[in-house]
């Protein structure tokens, strides 16, 4: 493969996001009853008998495809400090990106290693019998693997769907929304070393990055390390409607919309899973084909107008801008 075939190469898309918490049990349950993710497994047994043995990491998945989500109980030496408060620590333990082949992993490595990154292939998380993949950091210091996507007959234990309260599901995993104090390095990380394409820009405070045809994969946000929603696709409006009637049911509190992202121009609610982490329904997402692919970003400045055409961003959104 040519050095220019080498800079080419670029991830396909967000696999699936790895979340530390301190109740696995729980998380797990909410994602399973809520979201209608199934337990991706080649074990025999339900959720909740995987649950009573006690496991320290669970993965979920959506459809027929592997897992989107990851579980890992946190067992992270918590930061202490007598004088003065502490920063929490990030939920986030990895996220994951795939390509179409060993060829393109091996490639990526070597267009990593000549942008100076240390990576290392380490089992895949989740199918260590498919393979090493390749584990790097990004400026964050958050973990990133890249594999390649897996044979379609890798799918998940649905034995579990009998126990799923939750009538519809999403689609697929969509994006994965992350705060960081260094936005340009890592905006620059993420295009530069994975090939990633900037859609839209709001002033010094977000970018939108994209990897395939859909609008974003990646946002990151100027803010406090963490992260600030993980987003899945559902069909139309229609459906954004259902979800939202259902999440009243459920007296899960919607914490934002339904609205329409300027940026983006998809339809979305927001609501938080058992652990806070906000989740992003999102319907009608703008889409980028081959004509596009020298598309400029866009340049937005005005808040209110990028991240919500129908309405004020809310409160907590607000003082985080100010954080």
């Amino acid at each position: 493969m040519s050095n220019q075939q080498i800079q080419k190469v670029k991830v396909k898309r967000l696999a699936h996001v790895g979340l530390w918490t301190n109740d696995i049990q729980a998380q797990a349950r909410f994602y399973h009853r809520v979201l209608g993710l199934d337990l991706y497994t080649h074990a025999e047994g339900s959720l909740e008998q995987h649950l009573e043995e006690e496991e320290s990491t669970l993965f979920l998945s959506l459809n027929e495809e592997m897992h989107c989500l990851s579980i890992f109980n946190d067992t992270r030496t918590q930061p202490t400090n007598s004088r003065h408060s502490t920063t929490p620590q990030s939920p986030l333990h990895h996220l994951s990106f795939v390509v179409d082949t060993d060829a393109e992993l091996a490639a990526m490595a070597v267009r990593l290693q000549m942008s100076g990154v240390e990576l290392a292939f380490e089992p895949r998380d989740g199918a260590p019998d498919l393979g090493d993949s390749l584990w790097l950091t990004d400026p964050d210091g958050n973990r990133v693997e890249i594999a390649v996507a897996p044979d379609e007959l890798y799918t998940a234990n649905t034995s579990n769907r009998k126990t799923r309260r939750s009538l519809q599901r999403p689609y697929a995993l969509q994006h994965v929304s992350l705060r960081t104090r260094n936005l340009e390095a890592m905006v620059e990380f993420y295009t530069e070393s994975l090939g990633f394409d900037i859609s839209d820009w709001l002033l010094r405070e977000r970018a939108w990055l994209r990897c395939n045809s859909d609008h974003h994969s990646l946002v990151l946000i100027e803010g406090p390390t963490g992260i600030e929603n993980i987003g899945f696709t559902i069909a139309d409006g229609n459906e954004l409607l259902l979800w939202a009637d259902y999440l009243s049911h459920q007296q899960i509190r919607i914490l934002w919309g339904p609205g329409r992202h300027g940026v983006g121009d998809d339809l979305f609610l927001h609501f938080p899973d058992n652990d806070g982490i906000h989740i992003e329904l999102s319907a009608g997402l703008r889409q980028y084909f081959d004509r596009d692919v020298t598309t400029p970003p866009r340049l937005w400045h005005t808040r209110e107008t990028a991240l919500n055409l129908w309405g004020a961003v809310p409160s907590w959104l607000r003082e985080e801008a100010r954080s």
